[in-house]
């Protein structure tokens, strides 16, 4: 994966991205939002082969299992976040998100990566739609997705059946592409005149 946009490159994580990728997994805010990125109890140490598990899904054709790519700045090749995508084993749809560290939020970086790598993967990969799905509670990573493109599909809430209750409450995003030709993406788009009813009358 490689793809420029005007500050950023985003691209698979190389060897020497160990200590970045350790950072983003360690951000105050990542942390809060999504302790088990990579794994909860990850050393240092472990992120050379998390970086080397996503290479190699990447040179076998794999475009389902979760992985991470680097965001860069193009100016000075630092890593400012990541990107995070694969098949959802909940929903079996393909799945963005991302996870910045502090000092560069609030540029622009973690839409402007995700608008791009949207694009590109539907384009060369014949897919409709990504999806981002996030906590109600994050209104920094809702205004991200926004403008990224992506749109309010819904608010969902999940019922874990392995203990019997209902969990938190989450948003459910989706984003076409520019050039998407379906004419029915999200609620309304098609007038709904009510249940069509059968009354076996001529």
């Amino acid at each position: 994966m490689y793809i420029e946009t005007r500050r950023l490159i985003v691209r698979t994580f190389r060897e020497t991205d160990a200590d970045a990728l350790y950072k983003i997994k360690n951000d105050p805010q990542v942390v809060y939002y999504c302790p088990d990125l990579l794994d909860v109890d990850v050393k240092p140490a472990d992120t050379v082969n998390y970086i080397r598990k996503f290479r190699e899904f990447e040179e076998n054709g794999d475009r389902d299992t979760w992985r991470c790519y680097a965001i860069e700045h193009r100016e000075n090749g630092e890593v400012v976040g990541c990107l995070t995508f694969g098949k959802s084993e909940m929903l079996h749809e393909y799945e963005l998100g991302w996870m910045m560290i502090g000092e560069h939020t609030g540029n622009g970086y973690a839409a402007e990566a995700a608008e791009a790598f949207a694009e590109e993967f539907c384009r060369t990969n014949g897919v409709d739609y990504l999806i981002v799905v996030m906590d109600v509670d994050n209104p920094a990573s809702r205004r991200c997705a926004e403008k990224a493109g992506f749109r309010l599909f819904e608010k969902r809430t999940i019922y874990d059946y392995s203990v019997n209750r209902y969990c938190d409450d989450y948003y459910y995003f989706r984003r076409y592409p520019s050039w998407s030709t379906c004419e029915s993406k999200f609620y309304g788009d098609i007038p709904y005149e009510g249940r069509i009813v059968n009354t076996g009358k001529e």
